[in-house]
């Protein structure tokens, strides 16, 4: 069993009724695939880097999980099922990783052009 970091980008033109059902549905097919929950956080709504199905915006949520390799194809394949999940990322991390401290700070694109 190796632990993960999960990071979903959700549609924010869902209600939060929708959001709830979602988070639900993600978190029941977690259990399903054998993964333990070790944290959960709720970065909001931020500024995408580039359009993702015509969106510019988009809602994210961490998930720090203990599971097995073979079921992170599993959940890959239930998270292309789902239309409003625009992307998700499972990164592999240490035994020990509690995921960061607190959600990474907003970046705003603007004051980045010209930089490069």
């Amino acid at each position: 069993m190796g632990r993960y970091e999960n990071i979903v980008v959700l549609s924010p033109d869902i209600t939060k009724e929708e959001e709830d059902e979602l988070l639900k549905r993600i978190r029941a097919n977690l259990e399903k695939a054998g993964a333990v929950t070790v944290r959960f956080d709720d970065w909001g709504v931020r500024k995408l880097a580039y359009p993702i199905k015509k969106k510019d915006r988009g809602h994210y949520v961490f998930f720090l999980l203990d599971m097995d390799g073979g079921n992170v194809a599993t959940m890959s394949k239930f998270y292309r099922t789902l239309d409003p999940v625009l992307r998700h990322l499972f990164v592999n991390v240490d035994e020990k990783s509690e995921g960061p401290k607190k959600p990474p700070d907003h970046v705003s694109f603007d004051e980045m052009e010209g930089e490069y």
